[in-house]
Parts: C-alpha cells; structure tokens; sequence
C-alpha cells in the first residue's frame, strides 16, 4: 500500500518537534508492565492546530488508501477520543468512545455516543505499544455486536507478540508512521545521536525482553 513519504515526514517532524515522544534516559515501566525507554503522548499534537490538522487530513488519507468502509468512528478512552472525534467530523461520521471500565450507573455500558449493534466500526487509536487497551475495546464493541475489522493509529511499536493478539481477534492494526521513521527524524533534527539509536532499535527488535538482557530497571512508572 503506498505511503506518502512527504506525509509521513511531516508527521515525523510533528511529533519529533513538539515533545509528543520523548526519548528517555531512565526508562520507565508502561502499566502492561513494559519497560520502554521511549514514552508517546500524541495527545500533545491537539494543542498545536498545525499539527493536528495534518494528523486528521492524513488520517483521513490513509482511510482513502486502504479503502476502509465503515459506519462508525470509535476513540478509546483517553488518548484517542479526541483524534477520533475530529476525524468523524472531517468524514462527516457519527462518533463514539469506548470506556476502560462500564459505567456504574444507567446501561453500564462501556460504549458512549450510540447503539452500535450491526455497525461497522473503525477504531482510532493516539498510539499502540502493547495493544492490551485498544484489545479490550475490541471485545467490548463486539460484545455490543460492533463487526470490527480494523484500527488506525498515528504511531505503533509493532511489537510482534501484539500483531499476534489481533490476528486471533480477525482486526488488522493500520499505522500512519512507522516508528524508524520517528527515530531517523529525531536523528535528522540532532535530538538522538548514533549510539542512542542503537539502543532504541535494539529495543523495537525486543521490547519485551529488552530490560532482562541488559539489566536494566525501570525508574518510574506510568500512571
């Protein structure tokens, strides 16, 4: 599938430039239980409209490639709601949210916005690492009776071990930038040097088994 490489190095140069990955010196340990010396907060880019409009027109230019059909466009709480919304606005699409945990009132669904039995839905997500979140709102709109086929990401680690989870759930995870290409921007802009590089891609060879090899400890956590 063709790519726009100017596209993806705008968004390189987004997220590289406004501190939407940060690279670390002290690696942390994500809430999977993952230890990264790479954080993502994309949900930084809806504070510069540059930014953020080139995110959903190129988002909404990946949809055209791929040639996703759908009826309805879904955020996952937090990082993705807001991506999502926008880009439903954009496609003239209805949008929802799915919740990390039900309600404890009403319905207690874990699907806000509307009734998506028999629905085509396209999940969007800020960013994928292990995938358990985007996972668990996977099962929860089809537990609704959502057909989900497939999901959108800005960034992804494409960790083997989670394209493996969503190939037993039958929903293909697109990205619209390649983490080495956030790498080689960063290279290009002089914010990592040659040697740092080397760790990182050591690293997105074998994120899961990264800490353990080196013997390194993880000195914060995300919350």
């Amino acid at each position: 599938m063709f790519k726009s490489r100017i596209a993806e190095d705008i968004l390189a140069e987004h997220l590289v430039g406004y501190g939407a990955v940060t690279f670390l010196e002290a690696p942390m340990r994500l809430k999977s239980g993952l230890v990264t010396p790479i954080y993502v907060d994309n949900r930084t880019l809806t504070a510069h409209p540059d930014a953020w409009r080139d995110i959903i027109e190129t988002m909404a230019s990946r949809i055209a490639e791929l040639g996703l059909e759908f009826d309805v466009v879904a955020g996952v709480e937090g990082a993705g709601v807001s991506h999502a919304a926008a880009l439903a606005y954009r496609l003239s699409k209805p949008s929802i949210f799915v919740r990390s945990q039900p309600k404890t009132y009403g319905d207690k669904s874990r699907i806000e916005g509307a009734d998506v039995k028999g629905k085509r839905v396209l999940i969007i997500e800020d960013h994928i690492s292990t995938g358990l979140s985007l996972l668990s709102a996977v099962e929860a709109l089809k537990a609704e009776g959502a057909l989900v086929t497939d999901c959108l990401a800005i960034t992804s680690f494409g960790i083997d071990e989670t394209k493996k989870l969503f190939e037993k759930e039958a929903v293909v995870c697109h990205e619209m930038l390649g983490f080495e290409k956030v790498i080689d921007k960063a290279i290009e802009t002089k914010r990592l040097d040659a040697e740092q590089k080397e760790v990182l891609t050591d690293w997105l060879a074998n994120p899961w088994t990264w800490a353990a090899r080196h013997g390194i400890a993880a000195q914060a956590a995300e919350n």
